[in-house]
């Protein structure tokens, strides 16, 4: 009897136990449910930070009151409805002296009225804008570098507003070319002081990949790992003022192959500069100006070379004739953009261009605290971001309205043109108050405080992109706790 009594008491406890323990595991089974959205790209023209065509506008800083600069840049800036700009600051008045507080006050007015419009900046400084800059830049170099400290103190205090500082100051139309400071010792000593007066975050240009290896000393001068880290060459990208305007670019490519592996510094032909530009433009900005009708400017064969340039900006003011060879043409691709004037086709993919293609949700009810959500951005651009943006995604709770914003860390910056990355994150399903929940992404510049617009044909006027529905049920119902109760002995069963 007492065996009977003790083995009574041990089944007892076996199943107070059980109970305890079918309890916690109730308690704590969420099941949920996701269906992804449909996803299209639209064949929108987008508006975004860092890239597109721009308009240029040149200051020459004198005397004058400062105030009427600020005024003329003011006018600029509220006829254009364009993010990105390129201002030229003609030196040329202060050639043979240190810059004048009025200059620099004119530079800060200038500086300060682009920041308050949220635009980003290019800035190209110069002491030449008509081919002459063997008569109007300093005679002597430490004039130029004197220059470049007394600018950088002003550019400093706005450097989210400036995206790169193209040239070294030198040559006709600050191109680098005819002047008496053209060597690649000249230039490297010129970038290289002007990287270290300016603040990291901002990129640097030259015109030429010859010159860009001369400044840099190597054939190699970035890589994944060194991309973005504030040195020199991660921050040194390219402008080319003579696109597509030949087979050698006006001076930017050769007629022979690269030969001296020594020399950095040695021009290639046109392919093996592309094929340069083509890799090292997945980290700096390159960009400028298309020049001169010819068939290297053919819509057709100017697309797949900015594709492969990956070109993020492009002067739209220069030149007529080529920006009106591509209005009249037409693309042919098998695409939404199928039958789009070929000038609309190039605005559109310049830069960046991001389209979600695809999202999930992995989440096991009885194991995870929380779900692990994925999204996938395509990036159908000419060029990736060059600058980093703000992940947010957003729960709506389709029956009560309430919006619960989630603000998530990622890297933009790693996709690449043509390409696609996928990227995770947690989401606490079990806090979630039980309902249907439609989930969004965005992004956002943490400088402008722009939206960053997706090319998703369902995307809403906050530039949110809807990427699939969220069910959440209450604790302990649904298909997948009914079969886990069939499981059980009927005994634990509650």
């Amino acid at each position: 009897m007492k065996k009977l009594l003790h083995l009574s008491a041990i089944l007892f406890h076996i199943a107070l136990f059980a109970a305890i323990a079918l309890f916690i595991l109730y308690s704590r089974f969420r099941p949920v449910s996701y269906t992804p959205a449909s996803y299209a790209e639209s064949n929108a023209i987008l508006e975004n930070p860092y890239c597109g065509f721009l308009h240029l506008c040149g200051f020459l800083l004198s005397e004058d009151d400062p105030e009427s600069m600020a005024v003329r840049c003011r006018q600029y800036i509220n006829s254009n409805r364009r993010q990105l700009m390129l201002a030229e600051i003609n030196l040329k008045n202060y050639a043979d002296s240190d810059l004048s507080e009025t200059a620099l006050q004119q530079l800060d007015y200038i500086l300060s009225e682009i920041n308050a419009s949220r635009k980003q900046v290019i800035l190209r400084f110069l002491y030449d804008w008509d081919g002459k800059a063997l008569e109007t830049e300093p005679k002597e170099i430490s004039q130029i570098i004197r220059h470049m400290d007394q600018a950088a103190a002003v550019i400093n205090q706005y450097a989210d507003s400036v995206f790169l500082i193209q040239s070294t100051f030198t040559g006709n139309c600050g191109e680098m070319t005819q002047t008496r400071f053209g060597s690649h010792e000249h230039n490297r000593y010129l970038m290289t002081h002007l990287s270290e007066v300016t603040d990291p975050s901002i990129f640097l240009a030259v015109r030429t990949p010859s010159h860009l290896r001369g400044v840099t000393n190597s054939k190699t001068p970035i890589t994944p790992e060194t991309a973005f880290n504030g040195s020199l060459a991660s921050r040194l990208g390219l402008f080319n003022d003579g696109m597509l305007g030949s087979v050698y670019d006006l001076g930017t490519y050769d007629d022979t192959s690269f030969a001296d592996s020594t020399a950095p510094e040695e021009k290639g032909t046109r392919e093996e500069e592309i094929a340069f530009q083509e890799y090292l433009c997945q980290y700096v900005p390159n960009g400028g100006e298309a020049v001169i009708d010819n068939p290297y400017n053919d819509f057709e064969n100017a697309v797949a070379d900015l594709r492969r340039m990956h070109v993020s900006y492009l002067n739209r003011d220069h030149h007529a004739e080529v920006l009106e060879k591509w209005e009249a043409s037409a693309y042919e691709g098998n695409d939404c953009f199928h039958g789009m004037n070929g000038l609309d086709y190039i605005e559109a993919h310049l830069g960046y261009r991001y389209v979600i293609t695809n999202s999930g949700l992995s989440y096991d009810a009885m194991k995870n605290e929380e779900a692990t959500f994925s999204i996938t951005i395509q990036n159908t651009g000419f060029a990736p971001s060059y600058r980093n943006f703000d992940g947010l995604i957003t729960l709506r709770n389709t029956a009560a309205g309430f919006l619960i914003s989630i603000p998530v860390e990622m890297d933009v910056r790693t996709i690449q043109s043509g390409s696609e990355a996928a990227f995770t994150f947690s989401l606490a399903v079990r806090a979630l108050p039980e309902g249907t929940y439609e989930i969004s992404f965005g992004l956002t510049d943490p400088y402008t405080g722009r939206s960053i617009q997706f090319a998703n044909d369902t995307a809403d006027e906050n530039d949110l992109v809807p990427v699939g529905m969220l069910t959440v049920l209450p604790a302990a119902k649904g298909a997948a706790w009914n079969d886990f109760l069939k499981a059980l002995p009927a005994f634990l069963r509650p």
